[in-house]
């Protein structure tokens, strides 16, 4: 039990640091690019510990499903992008003084995207399929977490909600794996008994 207990605890804990040390350097920063960057690195982070956490909950090695936190820290990491596709333009100072927020800060996208993957998943019984709406699912999750304490989370084309609290903003970063990971347990082509619950690399 104990065996199961500490690494679960310990990448709880380091979500939830993660996410107030990314806060720290965003805000004292020195330079718009340095906080851009440790913004940025850090929505990588939490996106790979979130899913890393996943592995952890599901009793499956992490060394084998490197592949899936890896992808899950890029994803995480290229949501960002689109503030340079929206501004149109390479230079920081643009990409992050947008008038509005950019297509891939929609958290209707992610859940969208996870629909049709499910849906496809359902319709051709691939259990990849499913694996990688999940992943993208985190991933999308826990960067839109992340800035919704500043601007609430936006639901197009329903609008915003109003900015996440601080503490239940760090409270839900830190619960979205297990979260997560109950979903996925009621959703699956496998057996739900933890040994047989399947995590395909990505």
């Amino acid at each position: 039990m104990w065996r199961e207990f500490w690494p679960r605890a310990l990448l709880t804990c380091a979500i939830g640091a993660c996410s107030v040390l990314g806060d720290f350097g965003l805000r004292y920063g020195r330079s718009e690019s340095a906080r851009a960057a440790f913004d940025n690195a850090t929505h990588a982070t939490v996106g790979g510990l979130t899913w890393t956490l996943i592995v952890v909950l599901s009793r499956k090695s992490v060394a084998r499903n490197l592949n899936s936190v890896f992808s899950c820290f890029l994803l995480a990491s290229f949501i960002d992008l689109d503030h340079f596709i929206a501004a149109r333009s390479w230079h920081i100072h643009d990409a992050t003084h947008l008038q509005k927020r950019p297509f891939l800060h929609c958290t209707t996208v992610p859940i969208v995207l996870w629909t049709l993957f499910i849906s496809f998943s359902n319709a051709f019984h691939s259990p990849l399929l499913e694996h990688t709406s999940w992943v993208i699912l985190a991933a999308f999750l826990s960067h839109h977490i992340r800035d919704g304490t500043r601007r609430g989370l936006w639901f197009c084309p329903f609008g915003s909600t109003r900015p996440i609290p601080y503490y239940l903003y760090v409270s839900l970063c830190m619960s979205l794996p297990y979260i997560l990971h109950w979903l996925m347990r009621l959703h699956t082509f496998t057996p739900k008994s933890n040994d047989d619950i399947i995590l395909i690399d990505v």
